[in-house]
C-alpha cells in the first residue's frame, strides 16, 4: 500500500503496515516486513493508507450518527452538546461494544440570560460558574462549552472555575466579551469564527455578523456593490489578531460548512439535494434544512451574492490565521443545514483549500492538529509505528486532492477493520430508518388548506402505546387570507380513516371556529363546523395541535409554578362543561432522538373534566422548535389504558 504518514507531505510507496491491539506495530517496505502467521491481510495494492479524520465540532446523538462518521473515515469526533446519552456512546465506543469514532464531549451548553437553547445551564455569577463547572466535571464531561449570551463577568468566572477544576472551556465567544480578551482568557477553542469579524472592522465601517437581525439588509447592500468588504475589514487588524491567536495558543474551529449552508442559495440547495449523501440524512433533518431555507424566502439574488462575498472574507480570515501559525481544527457543526454528518468533512477541508491552504495543510487540521489538541502528538493522527490504528484506505492520493476521502475502500478504528461492504451496510441501515419515517405521510391526503394558504412548517408524530401503533398525526399553522392564523391537524387512524381538524382563532387568541372532517376507509365523509364566542376559555380538540394553540399560554408559566386555566373540550361536535386545566412547569429537559438535541420546557398537565381527570406531559421545544411540542405523553384509563406517546418524527 502507498502510505500517507502525515508527518510530512510525502507518500511512501510499496509499504506494509502491521497493526496489533489497536496500535500500529510496524511500517516499512513490503519487501522487508514479515507478516505474522495467522494475521488478517488487507490488500492495499494501488491504494493509499492515510490517517482517519477528526470532526472537532459535531453533534452526535445516536449510533446511526456514529455509523455515518465511520463510513466517511471519521475516527474522532468532538461533541459540542453533551448529554448522558453522549456519555453512553463514548463509553460504548471505548469498550468496543459500539462501532464508531472516538468521542470527546462537553456537557450541556453554558449560557447567560436569556438562554438561547432550552436545556442550557445559565451562569449569572461566580457562584453559578463554580457550581456548573464542578457539576459538569463530576458528571464526566471532557470540557465546558460556553455560549453567546454570557456576560463578561460570567465568562471570566467560568474561566477561573475551569482553571480551578482543571477542565478546559471552549465554545462561542460571547457577544459581550471582546475577542482579544477571549483569546487571552485561556479559552481552548473558539467556534464559527465568532469575534474575528467584529475585531477586525476598519474605523468607522458598518458591519453586521451573520447572527444579527440586520444581516439580510447588510448582505443585500454588499451584493449590490453599495458596501465594499475590502473597506469594511482592516487587514492589519486581522494580521494582529491572527498573531495573537498564535501567541496565546487558542484553537480556531471554523465550521465553514455550516456557515455556508445557513446562507445556501436556491441553486446551492438544489445541488445539495442531488448529492448521494442526501440518501443518508435523516428524514427529520432534511425537512428541517428545507424549512430553514424557506426562512430566506425574502432574500434576493443580491442578498445571496452578498452572503457569498462575506464567506469569501471568512476564507481570508482562515488563510490569515494559518499564515500566522495560529492553530486550526476542522469541524463541521453537522447536522446543521447542509452540513452532512460524516460526508461534510471533505466539504469542510475543500473550503480550507479554497481559502488558500494546500491539501496537506488542510488535512493537518483534521489529523495531526487534532492529535496535538488531544496531547497525542506522534501517537495519533499519523501513520507511524506506535500510533493509534485509526486509518482510512483510499482509492486516490489525498495530498493531490482532499476529495480522495470521498472514495474509501475501508476504515480502521482503534484497530478494528471495516471493509467497504460493512460500511455500505451501515449506510443502508441509516437510509432504511429514514425511509420508514418518510413513508408515514407519503400517501396521505393533501392538507385541508383554503384559498392561497400554504403550509411552511409542520410537525409529524407517530402515536404509540407500548409496542402498538395507534396511527400518526401531523400538525401545522397557516396564515389565512385575512391575516389571521389557523391551525391544522391530520390524524391517520389505524383502520385507514383520516380525520382533519382546523382551528381558527379570534382576535384574543382563543378558538373561534373549529372544523372537523372525517373520511372513513370506504370513502364516506362526515363533517362538522362549530363556532363559538371568544370567551377567554380554552377549547381542547383532543389533537396534538392543542399544544401549538396553547403554546403562548404554557410559556407564561414559570419554572416550578402551577397555574389553573379555565377550559372545555370539544368532542363529537359538542362542547363539554367548563373545567379546569392545571399546568405545572418542570425543569427544562433535553429530548434525545429528534434532529439533534432538542431543549424543551416540560409541563405536567392535569385536566379536570366531568367524567374524570386527564393527565399528560407536554414538552415544548426551544430554538427552532419554539412554541411547538416535541413530545406528548398521556396516561389513559380504562381497559385499553396505558401510556400513549406522541413521538415526533418531523
Amino acid at each position: 500500500v502507498n502510505v500517507v504518514p502525515m508527518t510530512s507531505g510525502r507518500v511512501d510507496e510499496g509499504q506494509t503496515v502491521l497493526v496489533t491491539e489497536g496500535r500500529i506495530a510496524g511500517v516499512g517496505p513490503s519487501s522487508s516486513v514479515e507478516i505474522p502467521e495467522g494475521a488478517r491481510v488487507v490488500d492495499g495494492t494501488g491504494k493509499y493508507l492515510a490517517p482517519g479524520l477528526a470532526d472537532m465540532h459535531a453533534h452526535p446523538m445516536t449510533t446511526a450518527d456514529l455509523d455515518a462518521y465511520l463510513a466517511n473515515g471519521v475516527t474522532l469526533i468532538r461533541a459540542m452538546w453533551g448529554e448522558p446519552a453522549v456519555l453512553a456512546l463514548r463509553a460504548g465506543v471505548a469498550s468496543g461494544e459500539i462501532a464508531g469514532p472516538r468521542i470527546l464531549t462537553s456537557g450541556r451548553i453554558v449560557d447567560g440570560w436569556p438562554i438561547i437553547q432550552y436545556g442550557s445551564d445559565s451562569v449569572l455569577s461566580a457562584a453559578d460558574a463554580g457550581d456548573v463547572v464542578t457539576r459538569h466535571k463530576n458528571a464526566g464531561y471532557d470540557f465546558i462549552k460556553v455560549y453567546s449570551n454570557l456576560s463578561s463577568e460570567a465568562f471570566d468566572a467560568i474561566a477561573e472555575a475551569a482553571r480551578a477544576n482543571d477542565i478546559p472551556f471552549a465554545g462561542h465567544i460571547p457577544n459581550a466579551v471582546p475577542t482579544v480578551h477571549a483569546f487571552r482568557s485561556g479559552m481552548q477553542t473558539a467556534e464559527h469564527l465568532m469575534g474575528i469579524g467584529p475585531a477586525t472592522v476598519a474605523e468607522g465601517a458598518e458591519y453586521y455578523t451573520r447572527f444579527h437581525p440586520g444581516f439580510t439588509k447588510y448582505a443585500t447592500r454588499i451584493g449590490r456593490g453599495e458596501i465594499d468588504l475590502d473597506r469594511v475589514h482592516d487587514d492589519a487588524k486581522l494580521r494582529e489578531l491572527a498573531q495573537l491567536a498564535s501567541e496565546t495558543g487558542i484553537w480556531t474551529v471554523p465550521t465553514l460548512t455550516t456557515i455556508r449552508g445557513t446562507a445556501a442559495s436556491p441553486e446551492e440547495v438544489a445541488a445539495y439535494s442531488e448529492r448521494k449523501a442526501m440518501e443518508y440524512v435523516d428524514y427529520s433533518v432534511i425537512s428541517l434544512w428545507r424549512a430553514a431555507a424557506a426562512f430566506r424566502a425574502a432574500w434576493t439574488p443580491d442578498t445571496y451574492r452578498g452572503a457569498r462575498l462575506q464567506l469569501e472574507q471568512e476564507l481570508r480570515e482562515i488563510k490569515a490565521f494559518h499564515d500566522a501559525g495560529a492553530r486550526i481544527l476542522a469541524g463541521t457543526d453537522a447536522p446543521n443545514p447542509w452540513a452532512f454528518i460524516g460526508f461534510g468533512m471533505v466539504d469542510e477541508l475543500e473550503l480550507y483549500v479554497e481559502a488558500g491552504l494546500s491539501p496537506f495543510a488542510a488535512l493537518q487540521t483534521a489529523t495531526t492538529a487534532a492529535a496535538e489538541f488531544m496531547n497525542e502528538a506522534g501517537r495519533s493522527g499519523i501513520v507511524a509505528q506506535g500510533a493509534r490504528a485509526d486509518l482510512v484506505l483510499l482509492e486516490g492520493n489525498p495530498l493531490e486532492n482532499v476529495a480522495a476521502y470521498r472514495n474509501i475502500a475501508g476504515v480502521m478504528a482503534a484497530g478494528r477493520w471495516f471493509d467497504r461492504g460493512d460500511l455500505d451496510s451501515r449506510l443502508a441501515g441509516i437510509k432504511a430508518a429514514s425511509d420508514r419515517k418518510a413513508a408515514v405521510f407519503r400517501d396521505a391526503p393533501a392538507w385541508p388548506t383554503q384559498g392561497t394558504e400554504m403550509v411552511p412548517l409542520s410537525a409529524e408524530f407517530v402515536l404509540e402505546r407500548g409496542e402498538d401503533s395507534l396511527g400518526a398525526e401531523r400538525i401545522a399553522s397557516v396564515a389565512m387570507e385575512n391575516g389571521s392564523t389557523a391551525f391544522l391537524s391530520q390524524l391517520l387512524e389505524p383502520g385507514g380513516s383520516v380525520r382533519n381538524t382546523r382551528v381558527e382563532l379570534g382576535d384574543e387568541g382563543f378558538p373561534q371556529k373549529i372544523t372537523f372532517e372525517r373520511t372513513s376507509a370506504d370513502g364516506a365523509v362526515e363533517s362538522r363546523v362549530v363556532e363559538m364566542q371568544d370567551t377567554g376559555t380554552h377549547t381542547l380538540t383532543g389533537t396534538a395541535l392543542d399544544w401549538i394553540v396553547l403554546g403562548r399560554l404554557l410559556a407564561t408559566v414559570r419554572d416550578g409554578e402551577s397555574r389553573d386555566f379555565p377550559m372545555r373540550r370539544l368532542e363529537d361536535g359538542s362542547l363539554s362543561e367548563a373545567g379546569t386545566m392545571t399546568v405545572t412547569r418542570r425543569p427544562s429537559e433535553v429530548i434525545v432522538g429528534h434532529f439533534y438535541f432538542t431543549g424543551s420546557n416540560r409541563h405536567d398537565i392535569s385536566i379536570a373534566e366531568p367524567n374524570g381527570t386527564r393527565k399528560l406531559t407536554v414538552w415544548m421545544g426551544g430554538g427552532f422548535y419554539t412554541g411547538w411540542p416535541v413530545k406528548i405523553v398521556e396516561q389513559t384509563a380504562g381497559p385499553d389504558g396505558g401510556t400513549l406517546e406522541y413521538r415526533r418524527i418531523l
